[in-house]
């Protein structure tokens, strides 16, 4: 009995070596509300890297968000208000006034993190003027849920540089705003991961800044861009 319980424990230290030197570790769930541009193309690029991804959408069962998650690796889909029992960390992929109503459905969230990504934006059509709507987002969003660590990140950056195959001109910088020092690096590290460049701007109070740039992006891109040029992005050179 003795020399089996070693075996065991031989082969149990081998696999453990074998899966360390392999790289072959659990990568953290991430649930994603909203199943639109964002939410698609971080989940298929998360998903694809081995992430298990749980959609949270108020059609799981539809062809649409099926399609989705067959090309999301290792994911599902539910109903938004369950996406807080599969994951630690949560991405508000919604229109800033759906997040701030479904926010309140999600149950506890204590300790977890969530992803701001929102922008509240008025259009001009005929000036090309882009303003900032609502204002303060990610603090209100901190102040709904006030156990969460909340980090302000990817709302300067187009869905399309989010997505798997992309290809894009130079390295993007993508702001990272919050309060708790270890959800901005895990935050930063699945940015790092799309191939973009996450840089810590300070605390939460400075989202607010970060949410003011989203205007800019949108026209530069929207109305100042040539036909068939390259988006404009935050950018510097690697």
């Amino acid at each position: 009995m003795r020399n089996l319980i070693l075996i065991l424990l031989a082969i149990a230290f081998v696999q453990s070596s074998y899966a360390a030197d392999h790289g072959a570790t659990e990568l953290s769930p991430i649930a994603i509300i909203g199943t639109g541009r964002v939410g698609s193309a971080l989940g298929a690029s998360w998903g694809g890297l081995g992430h298990p991804i749980i959609y949270g959408s108020r059609t799981p069962e539809s062809e649409a968000t099926r399609e989705l998650v067959a090309r999301s690796g290792k994911a599902r889909a539910v109903l938004p208000q369950d996406v807080a029992a599969y994951a630690d960390i949560i991405v508000l992929a919604l229109p800033f006034r759906a997040a701030l109503e479904v926010l309140p459905k999600l149950g506890a969230l204590d300790g977890k993190i969530l992803i701001d990504p929102t922008n509240s934006l008025d259009f001009d059509g005929k000036t090309g003027r882009v303003s900032v709507g609502e204002t303060l987002l990610a603090e209100r969003i901190q102040a709904l849920a006030p156990d969460a660590h909340v980090v302000k990140a990817l709302n300067t950056v187009g869905a399309q540089n989010m997505m798997p195959g992309r290809a894009f001109n130079g390295r993007i910088s993508v702001p990272v705003a919050g309060d708790d020092a270890n959800a901005k690096e895990r935050v930063a590290q699945l940015i790092d991961s799309l191939g973009l460049d996450a840089t810590d701007v300070g605390p939460l109070f400075n989202a607010r800044f970060v949410e003011a740039m989203a205007p800019l992006y949108v026209y530069m891109n929207v109305f100042a861009r040539p036909p068939g040029g390259f988006e404009y992005s935050f950018s510097h050179s690697q």
